[in-house]
């Protein structure tokens, strides 16, 4: 199974992808928000940007960098490769390119129906678009789109061989709560040998316990600040646990991922991305029955770990 599936009942499989297309139609279809979304993949970028030169004294487009988990719409891999970064990655998904008969055929032996059926929607609904929206910015900075399939790799990270110290930086967006903890174990070991002397880690999991945790798409970041009727309850996976994900999660608090990450790494810093996201959901009620949870869980959400070999 991948992660990107989970085994629930149809009927929710169906309502989370119908909730999960209408904020895909929104953020697509507006322009506003397409710029918003493109433009955010570049500010990942400066962001790594900063990291390697604040902790290895080394620019982006001299590193060497690797993106574990690069996803079905691999916008932030095929941006950093496009701008001239010596940038590689691997996903457990077969991504689109050009929505070739083969490709389908492949897509359709290697990871089944279901994301078969997903990746239809997407390319031919959003990734179109937002491929184009990408390659239009990509020119305002002087880059060219570059699609280098061989740069894409496909399996599973833990099972990965490469060469010892080569890379300056391994980056991870929303992949690690998805990851089995003994996989975990075996790829955050084998980073510590792929990274250069000063090389780093930028990590930055969905912290189960933060009220997007659960990865309802009712709860997604983009829509906690939104007031409309929902199904769920805020961290209705803490509390009721009514509504479940088509998706697989470790369920990792924020101290589980810092004792897991200081087994192998100097975590040098610790980011949130959304600081308090949620509190205004965060009832007198809701307190009590999440009191043996401590607040900086409860408000941790998409959290960035800087790493650095110990």
């Amino acid at each position: 199974m991948r992660t990107s599936e989970a085994k629930i009942p149809l009927f929710e499989k169906i309502r989370e992808l119908y909730s999960i297309g209408k904020i895909k139609f929104k953020s697509t279809y507006n322009k506003d928000k397409l710029i918003l979304n493109i433009d955010s993949i570049f500010n990942d970028i400066n962001e790594y940007n900063q990291y390697l030169l604040k902790y290895c004294k080394k620019n982006i487009y001299d590193s060497k960098v690797f993106e574990i988990g690069y996803g079905p719409r691999p916008y932030r891999l095929l941006a950093m490769i496009s701008l001239g970064i010596d940038a590689y990655g691997i996903d457990l998904d077969i991504p689109i390119y050009n929505g070739t008969i083969q490709e389908w055929i492949k897509l359709y032996k290697e990871n089944g129906f279901e994301r078969l059926l997903k990746s239809l929607i997407r390319y031919y609904l959003f990734d179109l678009k937002e491929r184009k929206e990408l390659e239009k910015r990509l020119k305002a900075k002087n880059g060219k789109f570059s699609l280098k399939k061989e740069r894409l790799w496909v399996g599973d990270a833990s099972k990965l061989d490469i060469t010892e110290s080569s890379l300056d930086l391994i980056v991870s967006e929303d992949v690690f709560e998805h990851i089995p903890m003994e996989s975990m174990e075996i790829l955050l070991k084998k980073m510590t040998l792929w990274l250069r002397p000063r090389g780093i880690g930028l990590i930055r999991p969905m912290v189960y316990t933060g009220i997007a945790g659960g990865h309802l798409a009712e709860w997604f970041p983009t829509n906690v600040l939104a007031h409309f009727k929902r199904k769920s309850q805020p961290w209705e996976h803490l509390r009721k646990n009514r509504f479940h994900p088509n998706t697989y999660l470790n369920k990792l608090w924020r101290k589980d991922y810092r004792g897991l990450f200081s087994k192998y790494f100097t975590i040098l810093e610790e980011k949130v991305k959304y600081p308090l996201l949620g509190k205004e959901w965060m009832t007198e009620e809701i307190k009590k029955e999440l009191a043996m949870i401590p607040e900086e869980e409860l408000f941790s959400n998409n959290v960035l770990f800087v790493l650095q070999k110990s």
